[in-house]
């Protein structure tokens, strides 16, 4: 492999000025998302929460979600992308402020809803917002790209978590999202209003099911092994090594530094092994490590399984998104991606309420399951998709 040419950033130059607004979100996004996503679970803790409880306000908010990602898409294409993706981050505003101000369960879980809920509405839409920037062959640079500033975006918001709660309460570094999600709001407003106007008569034949389908098998497999064991890694690190949360989130960092680093340079691996060969072999080498972590002696051996089991895991998320999305004509591409995360979603949010049972009585069967359903997947997704590979842009659509 041409080393200069693995490395060029020419794939990356000639973005339009919405294409960077939308990247500059990613990264505000992730980094707020992550400070919330870090510090939420010691915060529960901290008010005397066990995982069971834990898994019931997770749960409750991801299930909210999926049942939204029924109708997210369509309803982004008749109101218009970018209004949605504002509808979205308003409510997610609104649930945040919530579990700040009134942390009961009642309403811990009412802002779960209503966070769920402004996910699934800012989510398929942000990606249509995306889409629509760029042409085929560029796409899957300006998604990795996005994907890229995000995960650094997430890694700038771990550690910040992690350092903070050495001189702030849990409460006080959660706040702190109540600061960053307003910026998400002006960096949108400033993208040009998009109406899809294409999208209003778009019928959910069979065809385009079965279509979907076959994307989201997987990515329901990959949804529910990942809520059974993802969300309690951090307190698993701390219950277990007994793990600083500084330590933690200096670990949780690292990984998003380096998918970050690695987003920019996967599609070039895709485009010479192509999407599906690339997909398999880094998820399926993921399985096998998620599977080994329970059984680890240490906390740095342990930390490296994990490190490496997630850079495997999510870094070739947007070759997937823009594999996907190669499939569908652009009128059906906001409901063909609300439906996958659909799936994902709903199965993520039954997998937390499980492995949060499950933590309460053992601290290894839940690494197996999520490694054995992960492995599933990636058998399935190499079922339905070995014959249709993608090197050099090529994807067919039927």
């Amino acid at each position: 492999m041409d080393i200069l040419a693995f490395m060029s950033l020419q794939n990356y130059r000639g973005f339009s000025r919405d294409a960077w607004l939308l990247v500059v979100y990613s990264f505000i996004s992730w980094l707020g998302g992550n400070v919330a996503w870090f510090i939420f679970p010691f915060y529960l803790k901290s008010l005397g929460y066990n995982y069971g409880g834990i898994g019931v306000i997770f749960s409750i908010s991801t299930l909210s979600q999926a049942s939204v990602f029924l109708f997210s898409g369509p309803f982004g294409a008749r109101l218009g992308y970018k209004r949605t993706v504002i509808l979205g981050i308003s409510l997610i505003f609104l649930g945040r402020l919530l579990q700040v101000l009134y942390p009961t369960m009642t309403l811990l879980v009412a802002g779960g809803v209503l966070i769920g809920v402004g996910m699934a509405f800012e989510n398929p839409s942000y990606m249509a917002l995306l889409s629509g920037e760029v042409t085929d062959e560029k796409r899957h640079y300006l998604f990795s790209l996005s994907s890229a500033l995000g995960t650094i975006g997430s890694a700038v918001g771990l550690i910040l978590a992690g350092f903070l709660q050495r001189y702030l309460t849990y409460r006080e570094v959660f706040s702190l999202v109540l600061f960053i999600i307003p910026v998400r709001f002006i960096l949108v407003l400033f993208v040009r209003s998009v109406l899809a106007s294409s999208e209003k008569s778009l019928k959910l034949n069979r065809k385009l099911l079965l279509k979907i389908g076959r994307f989201a098998l997987p990515s329901a497999l990959i949804g529910l092994g990942a809520g059974v064991a993802i969300p309690y890694v951090g307190l698993w690190f701390n219950q277990r090594f007994g793990a600083s949360l500084e330590n933690i989130g200096w670990l949780f960092a690292l990984q998003q530094f380096i998918m970050g680093l690695g987003t920019f340079l996967l599609p070039l691996i895709a485009d010479r092994l192509g999407s599906v060969k690339t997909i398999v072999l880094f998820n399926g080498s993921a399985s096998l490590l998620i599977a080994a972590m329970p059984f680890s002696p240490a906390f740095y051996i342990a930390a490296l399984i994990y490190t490496v089991r997630t850079i495997l895991m999510n870094i070739v998320n947007p070759i997937w998104n823009s594999f996907m999305m190669g499939f569908f004509e652009k009128e059906e591409r906001s409901t063909a991606m609300a439906l996958n995360n659909l799936s994902w979603t709903a199965t993520f949010g039954v997998g937390q309420y499980v492995g949060g049972r499950l933590f309460d009585v053992s601290l290894t069967w839940p690494f197996i399951i999520t490694a054995v359903l992960y492995a599933i997947s990636m058998l399935s997704f190499w079922i339905f998709f070995a014959g249709r590979e993608t090197k050099g842009y090529k994807t067919s659509r039927t």
